[in-house]
């Protein structure tokens, strides 16, 4: 099943009516958690769920009265509603200073930023990319590997970074590349997006900048840090932006006090190349008296098996730099299957029409939103042209909201007749919403859908592309 989703125009030709929008995930107001004994303003929450147990565990930083920061565990039956873990009885730490602990302190900077990784054996499942000081203006970058999230041994010798960054690396698994990418910063304070690349948690690149802040961004707006969910045939970025405090006093070298961050959406098609889409924020902070007026942190990523997206996130009610009790929540925010994008119609109907497709088997199916209105489907030749039968005259009226809708002709022809052959799929919006169009097709571009169909050259998925 391929599907095309709405960052960009790249596997449309047809776009008329139809404006592009940012989907706003929906925040689960029974999620929202604060350590009884730390401060979470930037917690940076990990998800992940244990094998054995079932249980969804929840590891992020806390900040203690005194500056302090610790590795702290949550706990929870369904991935919303977390409560400390105790974790008295399951290791000895020396310099225990809370119940709900998982690491020494040793002076880390920042924590834990947890990846799940499923390529590696069951003892180095859980990575967390841990950053020290060294000395004031220095940093350090370890590596931490549990199997269940409780136990923590160090992979010596592991570090990423030579200058250690802050905060917290994230990173995933590049399929396309059998490789593995951490998002990261290039230097201590240098607010800029870059890769660093492995494959073995031992031998890593150099770090390679990736995105920075531009001319369309708020003025002198730094880029704080971007969490990547692989999802499907993308690689959604969750881009964090400091929208600063334009003064200069008591800020140098850098700035630090004041200013909100925010989220965007960034995507790539193969993983090292990112781009954004709108710059209008996925996460935008919140009212005055709101949980995310002041900072949001969108961290970690959960696909149900309903493939909702559930994400993870910390939020601060002040502005940048200040960390006081009570001020700092985790927070669960679900986002409907394929919600990343839109495309809505503007008033009567819209149409969306894709670039040639090279059909396989079975049939289409249409994420959209019509209650108050009607989608439609037509099926043309590579050229425009409707195939007998699958007109949008032909086609049965959808009103409703759905996350898999079928369409069907009074035709009675159906979608899967048509495979091994090049087509066009339109849809038609009045009044509603368009996430994505899906269906075990290969995109065509450039020469392809000819050489396919004059000289009988089968085209190849280009993955990446």
């Amino acid at each position: 099943m391929t599907g095309i989703l709405f960052f960009d125009d790249q596997r449309l030709n047809l776009r008329s009516n139809m404006e592009r929008k940012i989907g706003l995930p929906e925040l689960l107001p029974e999620s929202v958690y604060r350590d009884p004994n730390a401060n979470t303003a930037w917690g940076y929450p990990g998800i992940f769920r244990d094998p054995e147990t079932g249980i969804f565990r929840l590891l992020y930083q806390g900040w203690l009265h005194d500056g302090t920061r610790v590795a702290l565990l949550a706990e929870s039956d369904d991935g919303i509603i977390f409560k400390p873990r105790d974790t008295t009885k399951d290791i000895d730490i020396p310099d225990r200073v809370v119940s709900n602990q998982v690491l020494p302190l040793l002076r880390f900077t920042e924590w834990p930023a947890c990846f799940v990784d499923l390529q590696a054996p069951a003892a180095e499942r859980i990575k967390g990319f841990v950053v020290h000081h060294t000395s004031t203006f220095c940093l350090e970058t370890r590596l931490m590997c549990s199997p269940d999230g409780l136990r923590w041994t160090e992979k010596v010798g592991c570090g990423w970074q030579e200058s250690g960054p802050d905060p917290g690396v994230s990173a995933f698994w590049n399929h396309l590349l059998n490789t593995y990418i951490l998002t990261t910063r290039p230097e201590l304070t240098d607010r800029r997006i870059s890769l660093v690349e492995t494959k073995d948690w031992e031998h890593y690149t150099q770090p390679e900048l990736s995105l920075q802040a531009d001319a369309l961004d708020t003025p002198l707006c730094e880029l704080y840090g971007m969490p990547v969910l692989p999802y499907e045939e993308y690689f959604v970025g969750f881009l964090w932006l400091y929208h600063v405090d334009p003064s200069v006093e008591d800020h140098s070298p850098h700035k630090y006090y004041d200013g909100h961050v925010d989220c965007q959406l960034a995507y790539s098609l193969n993983g090292r190349h990112f781009q954004r889409t709108l710059r209008e924020p996925i996460f935008p902070n919140g009212e005055p008296d709101s949980l995310t007026h002041g900072c949001v942190y969108p961290s970690s990523f959960r696909v149900a098996d309903d493939r909702s997206i559930y994400i993870y996130s910390s939020a601060c009610t002040r502005e940048h730099g200040y960390n006081e009790y009570g001020t700092g929540s985790m927070l669960v925010h679900k986002l409907r299957p394929d919600g990343f994008v839109f495309l809505e119609s503007t008033g009567g109907k819209g149409v969306v029409g894709t670039r040639a497709l090279l059909w396989g088997k079975g049939e289409i199916s249409v994420n959209v939103q019509s209650q108050r209105g009607e989608a439609r489907v037509r099926v043309t030749d590579q050229h425009g042209k409707t195939i007998d039968g699958f007109s949008f005259d032909d086609c049965l009226p959808f009103c409703g909201d759905s996350t898999d809708w079928t369409p069907r002709w009074t035709s009675g022809r159906c979608v899967s007749s048509l495979e091994n052959q090049t087509i066009r799929v339109e849809v038609m919006v009045k009044s509603g919403r368009l996430y994505s169009i899906r269906g075990d097709f290969i995109p065509l571009v450039g020469a392809e859908c000819e050489r396919f169909n004059q000289e009988g050259v089968t085209p190849r998925r280009r993955h990446g592309f």
